[in-house]
């Protein structure tokens, strides 16, 4: 076994002179080249792992190994097609070729493998259909194939597939309606159908999926309504329903969902009243863009959910928690406070509009920028630099280095060359503390959940620059020439994604994430990250800071445009101490940062927001 042990090289030849080697373990090396031939000799190979390496070309060297159960190639470069001989391996259980450059379509003798309990070949560049092959595979428990460039329809005879988990089919091509036929798959813990171009309604018979804890299907121009009959997934814990063309008033059956963690109909067609959210354990609930127009919020755990009602028609006094909570109407709804959708509101001193606090669920005015909430008047806007949410789109306080702002709205922090750095600050500036006077150190804490997608390149070799960060800093001290994470200033808490590894800098591994305080390159508390953050893949990531007690950081990270359950990362951190505000120097940048190093990479920041709430007395510990 020679796992994460620095071998370097291409596979030697000797290898294959040990012809009863029964388990080759190479995983986690930088090793390189193709694969041999001689690996047909190994004729008494079970286990066969070559993850995380650097090699490339086809595959069809492993096709004559009889007695191989699993064969595990993540996380290289391999190109070419899928061998129709694999097919042969009748003992294969499991099978990983994900995040690979493998192409052409999915061969149909692969149905002959009859012991194969596990299939990933997520993340390749496959073409063609589903083979309906598939369905003889009575043992597989996990198929994914998920971010491909899969066509054609979802083949009805998956449903055969009764030993089924988990279905992947996530960022493909696929289209025509969602097959009633998976209602068989009565042991379907997953299933995951976003990003295609599925169309048609809802099966009502998903409902029938008795331990079914993840549905999703949004990005699909899907139509109709919502089934009543999902009211009946008593195990359910996400349900993400976003971007589709779905319409009427949601079934009330889904207060039925006792277990609902994550609750996602954002960006749909949905209006009468808001839908429940009687969950216990909700902890999102996200039900924007919309025309839904009134409605009674009742979280059982008000302080624990992350909440979004904004570009519903919901007007005047929405009661969420039990206290009123005023709300702007979209455009194309009902008017506000008096005056035209898109207009000052009177109410916010004429800068500002009316809306709710999505940690606090408290009304309040957002203030237009360059202006600010009054200290002493919470419904007026005056002349500043403080708003309540940023959004991409949003000017920038200073674009800094390397960093540009392309055609597309996009930014790049860096464009490929070593040695650069790059930063980029939103405008306006936020205030995460509100201090009444100088006998309270930090007063209020705010907390606050940025949510943005990036990429980094690899890097030159295949190595990686430094990464990125996401950073908040004084804004005092973006007044600095220097940018990177160690140039923002002392007074700064940075979420780094880095791609080196340091050993002076306690670096866990060349692929983590890190919480650094005071622009210090050593982390507070780092861990891997579940991803390869460096190939130039599209990155989701969530950053949700929590005031109360000593304050606790998350950072959420995800190849999916969705948020999972688990942080990638947990840390205890003060903003208080970390940032040391004072009643005139409360003021706050949001932004990014990166730096290229001595090997050439490029990152990319692709959509972003910000939100502040969620007040709690500060605590300086």
């Amino acid at each position: 076994l020679l796992l994460v042990c620095e071998v370097t090289g291409t596979i030697p030849d000797a290898l294959f002179s040990l012809e009863q080697l029964n388990i080759l373990v190479l995983s986690g090396n930088p090793v390189t080249g193709n694969l041999p031939m001689g690996f047909s000799r190994l004729t008494n190979l079970e286990l066969l792992y070559l993850a995380n390496n650097r090699l490339s070309g086809p595959i069809t060297p492993l096709s004559n190994l009889p007695r191989l159960k699993e064969l595990f190639l993540p996380q290289n470069s391999f190109s070419g097609s899928l061998p129709s001989e694999l097919g042969n391996f009748t003992a294969l259980t499991c099978l990983d070729l994900s995040y690979n450059l493998l192409s052409g379509s999915i061969p149909s003798s692969m149905g002959n493998m009859a012991s194969l309990q596990r299939l990933e070949l997520l993340y390749n560049k496959l073409t063609g259909t589903i083979p309906a092959t598939l369905s003889r595979l009575h043992s597989l428990t996990y198929l994914d194939l998920a971010s491909n460039r899969l066509t054609g329809s979802i083949p009805d005879s998956i449903g055969f597939i009764s030993a089924l988990k988990f279905l992947g089919l996530n960022h493909n091509l696929l289209h025509g309606s969602i097959p009633a036929s998976l209602a068989s798959l009565q042991q379907l813990e997953r299933l995951t159908l976003g990003d295609n171009q599925l169309s048609g309604g809802i099966p009502a018979v998903l409902g029938d999926l008795p331990v079914l804890q993840n549905l999703v299907l949004f990005s699909n121009p899907l139509s109709g309504s919502i089934p009543t009959a999902l009211g009946k997934l008593t195990n359910l814990l996400g349900l993400f329903i976003t971007d589709n063309q779905l319409h009427g008033t949601v079934p009330s059956t889904l207060s039925n969902l006792s277990k609902l963690q994550e609750l996602f109909l954002r960006g749909s067609q949905f209006s009468g009243r808001l839908p429940s959210a009687s969950s216990p354990s909700l902890t999102q609930y996200r039900v924007g863009g919309n025309f839904f127009s009134h409605g009674e919020v009742k979280f059982r755990n008000c302080s624990a959910v992350v909440w979004d009602t904004s570009g519903n028609c919901l007007a005047g006094s929405l009661r969420v928690c039990g206290r009123a909570s005023n709300q702007r109407p979209a455009a194309g709804c009902a008017s506000f406070c008096g005056v035209e959708v898109g207009a000052a509101d009177p109410l916010c001193g004429g800068h500002g509009y009316c809306s709710v606090n999505a940690f606090t669920a408290a009304g309040e005015c957002v203030c237009d920028p360059n202006y600010m909430l009054n200290s002493s008047n919470s419904n007026a806007c005056v002349s500043g630099a403080v708003g309540a949410s940023l959004a991409s789109g949003s000017a920038y306080a200073s674009l800094r280095g390397s960093a540009s702002v392309l055609s597309n709205g996009s930014i790049l922090l860096t464009g490929g060359a070593p040695n650069q750095q790059g930063a980029a600050f939103a405008s306006p500036v936020m205030r995460l503390f509100h201090i009444p006077d100088k006998r309270s150190p930090c007063g209020t804490q705010l907390g606050f959940l940025a949510a943005f997608s990036f990429a980094m390149s690899p890097g030159g070799q295949g190595r990686g620059g430094e990464g990125l960060a996401f950073v908040v800093a004084a804004a005092s001290s973006e007044k600095g020439a220097i940018v990177g994470l160690g140039g923002v200033g002392r007074r700064s808490v940075g979420v780094e994604f880095d791609s080196v590894l340091s050993v002076k800098h306690s670096d866990p591994n060349d692929n983590h994430v890190g919480v650094n305080v005071g622009g210090s390159p050593v982390s507070l508390a780092s861990a891997t990250a579940p991803l390869i953050l460096n190939d130039a893949q599209t990155k989701h990531a969530w950053i949700h800071y929590d005031p109360t007690s000593a304050g606790t950081l998350r950072v959420f990270l995800s190849s999916d445009p969705v948020q999972p359950l688990t942080p990638t990362l947990t840390a205890s951190v003060s903003l208080c101490s970390a940032l040391k505000p004072t009643a005139s120097d409360s003021l706050f940048l949001f932004g990014f940062v990166a730096l290229s190093g001595s090997q050439p990479q490029r990152h990319a920041i692709f959509s972003w927001s910000f939100t502040t709430g969620m007040s709690a007395e500060a605590s300086t510990s």
